[in-house]
């Protein structure tokens, strides 16, 4: 589709303790063109307000949302999807999604210029979405939490397992000019 934008609705956010994390909030981020608008990642119910007021910062409504796409099914990356009742839910099969999520098994094309990419490592279902519009935006929630994962080249702090995180960590750089992560800013990848 011609025109797609990309909107960081706001950025996500990870305190740790101890080792643990005690607080966590996931980006959200817009993808629109005049003719379709998706959510990837609705954050934490504590980011309601948040994601409310960005929506009407760009005049759109609850309703006029078409898709909500989860990068995984952790609570701090849905627990505002209540707001979208209109949406087109979608997850991949591996996060056993509830019945009324379109569910998804290998990559595929959301529209024109938009991809959801499988990015196992956090979770056996994680995907991110990536986008080729006037430059590459890779939406990763939690593949690729945060710049220091990237810098580091660490997985994910929690994942079911390492090697796979890495494997969708590569595959991510190696697509991306921008990186949107689950719990930092977006980064611009070094070539």
């Amino acid at each position: 589709m011609k025109g797609m934008r990309v909107e960081v609705l706001f950025e996500g956010m990870i305190r740790k303790a101890g080792g643990f994390v005690v607080e966590a909030h996931s980006s959200s981020t817009l993808i629109y063109n005049d003719e379709i608008r998706a959510i990837v990642d609705t954050s934490s119910s504590a980011y309601r307000e948040k994601l409310l007021t960005s929506l009407r910062n760009l005049d759109i409504g609850c309703d006029e949302i078409d898709v909500v796409v989860a990068t995984h099914l952790h609570y701090d990356h849905i627990g505002n999807n209540d707001l979208f009742a209109q949406a087109r839910f979608i997850a991949h099969v591996n996060e056993y999604p509830p019945e009324h999520y379109v569910k998804i098994s290998s990559d595929v094309d959301l529209f024109e210029g938009v991809r959801i990419v499988h990015t196992p490592g956090h979770t056996r279902g994680s995907i991110s979405v990536f986008v080729e519009s006037e430059s590459r935006v890779a939406i990763v929630g939690d593949a690729l939490p945060t710049k220091d994962n990237y810098v580091k080249w660490l997985p994910p702090g929690i994942h079911y397992d390492a090697s796979e995180a890495l494997k969708s960590m590569k595959r991510i750089v190696t697509f991306a000019d921008l990186v949107i992560p689950g719990h930092d800013r977006p980064f611009k990848i070094n070539r």
